[in-house]
């Protein structure tokens, strides 16, 4: 599919500057009870298999963009054990910084953290090309 007219300004920031978080979304969610990170998990998988704006993927053929929404697969969601609270935040910034965009892969990340209290959650970043 054409990108959408919201999408191209968007392509367009991302040409600029490539190589850059310019267009990363990120936030987390913080449980505070005891997590239990399989159920955790298939949530996630659950939520971006049902929601087609999750799977989109851009690709260029002859210099043209154009996106297309690619069948779920369960995909690496890593777990990190933090400390604390600070180190979280810490966490959360690094990933916010990090570029996601590639052709042909996925627009988002997903990483699951511990505390050693056993409360958690999960770090979401997504590319605002997924809209």
């Amino acid at each position: 599919y054409e990108l959408t007219n919201p999408q191209k300004p968007i392509w367009l920031t991302e040409q600029y500057f490539t190589g850059t978080a310019v267009n990363t979304i990120c936030g987390y969610t913080f449980i505070t009870d005891v997590v239990h990170f399989d159920i955790l998990k298939k949530a996630i998988y659950e939520m971006v298999k049902s929601n087609d704006g999750m799977r989109l993927k851009i690709e260029i053929k002859n210099n043209v963009p154009s996106q297309y929404v690619s069948e779920f697969e369960p995909f690496y969601i890593p777990t990190v054990e933090l400390a604390s609270k600070e180190e979280l935040e810490q966490k959360s910034l690094e990933v916010a910084n990090t570029s996601l965009f590639q052709v042909n892969e996925t627009l988002f990340q997903f990483i699951l953290f511990k505390l050693p209290d056993g409360s958690g959650g999960f770090i979401i970043s997504v590319h605002h090309l997924i809209r």
